[in-house]
């Protein structure tokens, strides 16, 4: 026999109403952390470096997640993948410089590594308007920008997307090339449109 449970519940006799389920209005004005994913509260979703890029796109899918963080065999943070760079012509293009077939490609492959990402102090980020986000996202071509508390640890993500998405908003971001490589795997896919 179960034992009876120690909270008692009640069975609904009517179809309650959903409280609060659409994202708050959000402006250029409003504070920086409306935008803010923050592992303290959600637990950031990851995913191995070594997954295959069509295992990642179904994963993404299915946990309705738009960005991952990539982890080592060690657990150690390596960089960021979103389902940007998944659907972006940079998957074709990487397969095609490195002489591979689009199935052989990892998340490694196409990820944004730590080295070229940026951060913001968590109490930066606290006296921040939104508007300050996009102008720093924009200025600095990212698609991404860490959380960092006192302790230098990764506290959060900022997302040129989410903040897109929640304000109705294009944001120009043109992402820097940061070796020969990208530079000529860039003039060589846009020479090829």
């Amino acid at each position: 026999m179960k034992p009876v449970p120690s909270i008692s519940l009640s069975r609904l006799n009517h179809s309650p109403m959903l409280s609060n389920i659409e994202a708050p209005e959000l402006s250029m004005s409003s504070p920086a952390e409306k935008v803010l994913i923050d592992f303290d509260v959600r637990q950031p979703m990851v995913l191995d470096q070594g997954v295959s890029v069509d295992d990642a796109a179904y994963l993404m899918r299915i946990t309705h997640a738009k960005i991952k963080l990539v982890m080592d065999a060690n657990k150690q943070f390596r960089g960021v993948v979103s389902q940007r760079d998944i659907d972006s012509v940079k998957v074709l293009a990487t397969a095609t410089s490195m002489g591979i077939a689009r199935a052989d490609l990892t998340v490694k492959d196409i990820m944004t590594p730590t080295v070229q990402l940026q951060g913001i102090k968590r109490n930066v980020l606290a006296r921040a308007q939104i508007a300050d986000l996009v102008e720093a996202l924009e200025f600095a071509g990212q698609y991404f920008l860490l959380v960092l508390d006192d302790n230098e640890c990764i506290c959060g993500l900022i997302s040129a997307d989410e903040i897109s998405y929640r304000l109705d908003r294009h944001l120009d971001i043109e992402p820097f090339a940061h070796s020969f490589n990208e530079v000529f795997n860039a003039l060589r896919v846009g020479a090829a449109h």
